[in-house]
């Protein structure tokens, strides 16, 4: 199985994260692949050590909306090592859709 999860609130990225842990501590070996996309608000999760690095220590994809970054200000310098840009976070959401990824929304 691969899982796109999508987190566009910031007041709901420490929950997501959570789920996230927890999905992958539930299904761990059934799952071949997992990405978790930061769009809108919650863009400013990926300059948080505290939040991404867990993420990226259990070898999930953290993916960055450059266009959220842009209208929230946020330098792509800024962000934890490791995390990748895609120019739009709704069409990552929506190309790993087409390729028979598992949607969440969190």
């Amino acid at each position: 199985m691969k899982v796109v999860v999508q987190v566009s609130e910031k007041e709901k990225i420490n929950q997501a994260v959570k789920s996230v842990m927890n999905l992958i501590n539930d299904l761990g070996e059934e799952l071949e692949e997992v990405e978790v996309v930061f769009h809108q608000s919650a863009i400013t999760a990926t300059i948080d050590e505290g939040i991404i690095k867990p993420l990226l220590e259990k070898k999930i994809n953290v993916i960055a909306c450059r266009n959220s970054l842009i209208s929230q200000g946020i330098n792509e310098s800024s962000l934890v090592k490791g995390v990748k840009i895609v120019n739009s976070g709704v069409g990552e959401v929506v190309r790993r859709q087409k390729e028979g990824w598992i949607y969440l929304r969190l």
